[in-house]
């Protein structure tokens, strides 16, 4: 029998560069070229829907855009100005609050209901389609049915809490009266807005781990909470990653809520203000773009940085 020589043995080894060879009546256009011909018509749509609209935006931070116009070019002072005024710095950190207390809510309530769906998996296919029901609907017609459901005369919040919980206090409480409700009843509402989707796809991973992994744990003696902490839920880490990646993103850009169920938008007294909804207004309220462009590069920066932590994560859980 022949041994292979060293130069095959060398080549073979983990981690030796491999060059990629042309397959059979393959040539080099269509390897390299003709991919790129495929992806042209995408990439130009991608450019003129996402990238012109970005590079617009920073163009415009750096000008004076008062009254819907093209001004001179400022450098820094719009971000001066707006990190330099209370009610934006006010809402950077309201809308950081809300971020935080909207993704672990939603995680942890997605996770439940996935687990609720895992463990009837006959009745799965209708119950996810009665989950997603909340999903199906308009923000803003959610706000509206939320806002009305929040009402301190008629609302069925306050009636549930009054007669079911015996909490007198809460006959005919103005949850809209005061910041704090406010951004609480908002909360509620963007939550059962958000549960759905992620609640489906967090069972869509659990499916996935019902294997040889967990019938060996399982003959080993292990119970289903010792299952599901130390097997089941680092299976789908990566996707309970990506659905918090989301959920932040979901979180940081809410606007539709905050508009429709706070009157004026952003009230009481500025209470309620988020960084989407102050840029709103600063854009198309006191017609100033050049302070809303920074605004808004300013949230993009914010988004970038979640994603390029999702992505190292991801990474990570590859290696």
């Amino acid at each position: 029998m022949k041994t292979p020589t060293r130069r095959a043995v060398s080549s073979a080894t983990p981690g030796a560069p491999r060059r990629r060879r042309l397959l059979p009546g393959q040539s080099s256009f269509e390897k390299r070229l003709l991919p790129w011909g495929f992806l042209t018509p995408l990439l130009v749509v991608v450019v003129g829907v996402v990238g012109y609209p970005v590079v617009r935006t920073i163009w415009l931070s750096f000008h004076d855009g008062e009254y819907l116009q093209n001004g001179p070019f400022v450098g820094l002072k719009n971000y001066r100005d707006i990190f330099a005024n209370p009610y934006y710095t006010a809402a950077l950190l309201r809308t950081t609050l809300f971020a935080a207390a909207v993704v672990v809510t939603t995680i942890l309530l997605s996770l439940a209901i996935a687990l609720v769906l895992d463990a009837a998996p006959r009745a799965a296919k209708v119950l996810s389609v009665i989950v997603l029901l909340p999903w199906a609907m308009p923000r803003v017609a959610s706000g509206i049915v939320w806002k009305w459901m929040f009402d301190d005369q008629y609302g069925v919040v306050n009636w549930v809490l009054a007669h079911w919980f015996g909490i007198d206090s809460f006959n005919g409480y103005s949850w809209f009266r005061t910041g704090t409700p406010a951004m609480v009843a908002i909360t509620v509402a963007v939550v059962w807005h958000s549960v759905p989707f992620v609640a489906v796809s967090l069972f869509a991973g659990l499916r996935g781990t019902h294997g040889e992994v967990v019938e060996a744990a399982r003959v080993d003696g292990a119970n289903g909470w010792q299952i599901l902490r130390r097997i089941r839920l680092p299976m789908i880490r990566p996707l309970l990653v990506v659905m918090t990646t989301i959920s932040t993103i979901w979180a940081y850009q809410s606007f539709d809520h905050f508009l429709v169920m706070t009157t004026p938008p952003g009230g009481p007294n500025h209470s309620t203000e988020v960084l989407s909804l102050l840029t709103w207004l600063q854009a198309f309220a006191q017609l100033d773009q050049g302070s809303a462009a920074a605004m808004a590069v300013v949230l993009f920066l914010m988004l970038s940085a979640v994603s390029v932590l999702y992505v190292r994560l991801n990474r990570e859980d590859a290696r």
